[in-house]
């Protein structure tokens, strides 16, 4: 089932007695938790008929005692497992005959990050339920989401402000969600918010560090590039992060390149790209520095260190900061 499948069903209450939510998106799968329980419980039936329970700790007979007790003032009950990754194989096992035979009227939900498919007891809960997948929005998703949450509360973004936005916050979706609640709160009782809103409010970190950090790989500025990335990993963020902005960032400028060439305006380009019109100057300037063979190298060495540090236990910042050596000799 799709995540737009799940909210058809959800839209006609028809949630099934077992159902799987998982996903590296927490925030997803946290809300479709609290719509799965608006669907399932009339209001004020919550303590009677809701039973929450941590994978981890769990006793597969307080679980399955739970799922077959009648619901109290409604039709059905929620049973939540969360973090079902965490569930040991013995509990597995001795919840695989439920699963065969679960009770109508229980739903009977677990979540969690991720799942081994290899299992019976997820292959069992596909076969007889129905299992969503949440994975992170892609950059493009973006907007869309954006806009989504600002329409939950009768807010409205202007097309350069959300773009401005996205290029600030990243597909994190609680940290976007944190930043759309400032905004909020910042313009009272106006409900649209535009560019200066967004400069004012939504923190410059991370997108524009990994723009300086291009600048200075560009110039040939080594100990700089090094000093911003070791600053950002301080602030908490990955190596392996990092590295996906960098990557973002040089395919933004390798389409930048391209499009000059091909003679489009600034306007254009910042439309093609997904970047506020402000932004392309600083990015051209940038963009022209690189030859397409450059642009290549930089690409397979990107490559070379995502697998690196996905599967050499080397130390990543190490791994980072040579990356950014390499860059950054080639351009000298």
């Amino acid at each position: 089932m799709t995540p737009a499948e799940l909210q058809q069903v959800l839209r006609e209450k028809k949630i099934p007695e077992l159902l799987l939510v998982y996903g590296q998106e927490s925030f997803l799968v946290e809300r479709i938790v609290q719509q799965v329980k608006s669907a399932v419980l009339p209001e004020g039936t919550e303590d009677f008929n809701f039973t929450q329970f941590s994978a981890k700790d769990a006793l597969a007979e307080e679980i399955i005692s739970t799922a077959l007790t009648l619901p109290v003032f409604s039709e059905r009950r929620l049973v939540l497992i969360k973090n079902v990754q965490q569930l040991p194989a013995t509990t597995q096992d001795q919840l695989l005959e439920y699963l065969q035979n679960p009770a109508s009227e229980t739903c009977l939900l677990l979540t969690g990050e991720k799942i081994d498919s290899r299992r019976k007891f997820f292959q069992t809960l596909r076969k007889r339920g129905a299992a969503v997948e949440f994975k992170p929005l892609y950059e493009n998703q973006l907007p869309a989401f954006v806009r989504e949450q600002l329409s939950l509360d009768n807010f409205d973004i202007t097309g350069d402000a959300l773009t401005l936005f996205c290029s600030r916050v990243g597909t994190n979706l609680q940290e976007v969600r944190t930043e759309l609640g400032k905004l909020q709160t910042y313009l009272g009782a106006l409900r649209l918010i535009d560019v200066v809103d967004v400069q004012a409010v939504v923190s410059k970190v991370r997108s524009e560090n990994v723009f300086d950090i291009g600048n200075a790989v560009a110039r040939g500025e080594t100990g700089k590039a090094f000093s911003l990335s070791k600053k950002l990993i301080e602030e908490g963020e990955a190596p392996l992060k990092i590295l996906s902005l960098l990557v973002r960032h040089y395919r933004q400028l390798w389409k930048l390149r391209e499009l000059q060439v091909k003679g489009k305006n600034q306007k254009e380009m910042a439309s093609l790209v997904g970047l506020p019109p402000f932004f392309v100057d600083g990015m051209l300037t940038q963009a022209k520095r690189f030859s397409s063979l450059d642009f290549r190298r930089a690409f397979n060495l990107f490559l070379e260190t995502d697998l690196a540090m996905k599967s050499s236990g080397a130390n990543p910042g190490s791994l980072l900061e040579a990356l950014l050596l390499n860059l950054a000799q080639k351009k000298r």
